[in-house]
């Protein structure tokens, strides 16, 4: 009985990503990523059109989900809170760092793909993207939050890029470092306290009780 189409293009895809982790985007073999799937090359350009197509595959969810979870950072997502510095918005953060972290110990190497073997692909300025995205929102919440007196103080943008490109960073880092889940989690709680209270500190916001 003949493998059905799913099969054999996820019999590709293992291939890829093995391909790719090994050798990185640029040095990867399309012929080594058939003959390890047991096609032709021939055969496996019938499922994808070229090896940016099949690195895309293996990476696009990742990067969804990833640009999905830093669009929370938006002013439209605090619309509804009554406390943007309360505990209860604090614990809804923690939550969706936590599903992010799962979702990267769930698909690491996915973004070990991303962050360190992407170079000549779509996707090679990743991390400075999510990075731009990130400042981006966090620019335009901290612009709210001044706007309606939410906090008594503007910060500068660099300062803005400064705390959205260290928490970026500190994700990477665990991919980077091979971290384990149970280090990131600390290291993550970490980083998001000393830039959450340096944040209120610098916008007027007091913190004391928190």
């Amino acid at each position: 009985m003949s493998e059905s189409a799913a099969e054999t293009k996820a019999k590709i895809l293992e291939s890829a990503k093995n391909e790719f982790l090994e050798k990185g985007f640029v040095n990867a073999s399309l012929r080594t990523i058939a003959a390890n799937a047991g096609l032709t090359t021939g055969a496996m350009y019938r499922h994808f059109k070229d090896k940016d197509a099949l690195f895309c595959a293996l990476v696009d969810q990742a990067i969804a989900f990833t640009t999905q979870t830093v669009m929370l950072a938006d002013s439209s997502h605090h619309l509804d809170l009554d406390n943007l510095v309360s505990q209860e918005h604090f614990d809804q953060e923690k939550e969706s760092t936590n599903e992010l972290l799962n979702y990267i110990f769930d698909n690491f190497d996915t973004f070990t793909l991303l962050l360190t073997k992407a170079s000549g692909s779509t996707h090679e300025h990743f991390q400075e993207e999510i990075c731009e995205l990130y400042t981006k929102n966090c620019e335009e919440t901290f612009g709210w939050m001044y706007k309606n007196k939410i906090s008594s103080k503007k910060i500068d943008k660099m300062t803005v890029h400064f705390i959205a490109s260290t928490v970026i960073n500190a994700f990477v880092e665990i991919i980077t470092h091979k971290m384990s889940k149970k280090a990131a989690f600390q290291y993550i709680e970490n980083i998001e306290a000393f830039t959450r209270y340096g944040m209120m500190h610098m916008m007027g916001i007091p913190c004391e009780e928190h």
